[in-house]
């Protein structure tokens, strides 16, 4: 054997010795901090947090919480490729607002989908993620009615059915497509009871118990698809005579009004609510409901945990100032005056801008930071959205 051989396999000898010492008597380990245990804390301390609404809301900044306030429109148009309608999703998401609204005319269960996916991608921060709402009652009033879709006959017709079980199963038909869609919230069933000929076939019928039996299976229905239904418009405006979208009216509201509500509210596993805009003959008929504290404090008082929802504040309704009929309130100041009303999600129509959402947030953080009753009723209503919103989540 060459001396060289001789000289590698006694170094190697060595080396075997020393790692066999230093395996069982560890000579090196009181040089360093972390131990075996310590390395398992490690590893344990790892696993995924799981936030409260109350820890995620620690987390936003006064124009974060404004923002979760509000339901910025986005605009679907298939019929057109122009500017608008390429840029739609980046304007309603740029200002992270806590919801969605979809607007479009026979827009596809494929775009829709791409759409939402698109919106949600673009936020910061997946807590931050909104929910998507669409009015969804049937007839003229269902936005997403293009390929993909089933065309819901309108409300009266719906409850015209005899058959209760197709009735149901046209329901749970659209509320899975709905469901796959990726959207969170239905605005509907609509609870006007009268023979309005400005709501005309958006109302279910004349009939109270009818009303109360078929909203109560839409309702049902929807939520089983994890979705929450709305219910509109509180208090009543079954026998309004002029359309709230251009024009201010009254509504006189009767004690049936208020027991059904009351029951669709108790039976219904869970429901939120949209507040008209409609003055309330029984109260101060020159306030809108939505922007009434006394209107919406009832609702509240009765029932502190359902979300509340403004119908849209852009409507000439909810603009109407009873001091001076001749010119109407800019939104910044609807939109503060429904929040201290009570109003929880503000809701805007497919016309309002960025510039204009983004105009009443920064107004409205500034009164948040300078005016404590104002954030008080902030405060309470966005610790109930993120509660609907992220308890549980993990990150």
């Amino acid at each position: 054997m060459k001396i060289r051989q001789r000289i590698f396999i006694g170094i190697l000898f060595i080396v075997l010795i020393l790692l066999g010492v230093n395996y069982f008597t560890r000579p090196f380990e009181k040089y360093f901090d972390v131990k075996e245990t310590d390395v398992q804390q490690i590893n344990i301390s790892e696993e995924p947090v799981v936030l409260s609404g109350a820890d995620i809301f620690k987390q936003l900044s006064s124009k974060e919480k404004i923002a979760q306030m509000i339901a910025s429109p986005l605009v679907i148009d298939e019929s057109i490729e122009n500017e608008s309608s390429k840029s739609a999703t980046p304007s309603a998401v740029n200002l992270e607002t806590g919801f969605i609204t979809i607007f479009g005319e026979n827009i596809s269960s494929e775009s829709a989908k791409l759409k939402i996916v698109e919106a949600k991608s673009l936020y910061k921060s997946s807590l931050l993620s909104p929910k998507f709402a669409v009015d969804h009652e049937g007839g003229k009033v269902q936005r997403l009615n293009g390929a993909g879709y089933t065309i819901i006959p309108s409300w009266k017709k719906l409850c015209a059915i005899e058959d209760i079980e197709e009735f149901k199963q046209i329901l749970k038909t659209s509320a899975q497509e709905l469901k796959d869609t990726g959207i969170d919230i239905v605005l509907a069933p609509v609870l006007d009871v009268g023979d309005s000929q400005v709501l005309k076939d958006r109302i279910c019928s004349d009939s109270y118990p009818v009303v109360a039996e078929r909203s109560l299976e839409f309702t049902v229905i929807f939520d089983s698809y994890e979705i929450l239904p709305v219910l509109k418009h509180f208090p009543g405006i079954g026998n309004i005579t002029k359309d709230l979208h251009t024009s201010f009216d009254f509504a006189k509201v009767l004690d049936n009004d208020v027991k059904l509500y009351t029951y669709l509210i108790n039976e219904s596993p869970h429901v939120g609510v949209m507040v008209s805009h409609a003055g309330v003959l029984n109260q101060d008929p020159g306030i809108p409901c939505s922007l009434s504290a006394d209107c919406v404090g009832e609702l509240k008082a009765v029932y502190p945990d359902i979300l509340i929802f403004s119908d849209a504040l852009d409507m000439k309704s909810a603009s109407f100032d009873k001091n001076n009929i001749n010119e109407a309130k800019d939104l910044v100041k609807v939109s503060g005056e429904a929040i201290t009303a009570g109003d929880e999600v503000l809701i805007y129509g497919p016309t309002v801008t960025t510039e204009e959402l983004k105009n009443i947030i920064n107004d409205l953080s500034v009164r948040y930071d300078s005016d404590a009753t104002f954030k008080n009723l902030v405060d309470e209503a966005v610790l109930k959205i993120v509660n609907y919103k992220y308890t549980g989540s993990q990150i």
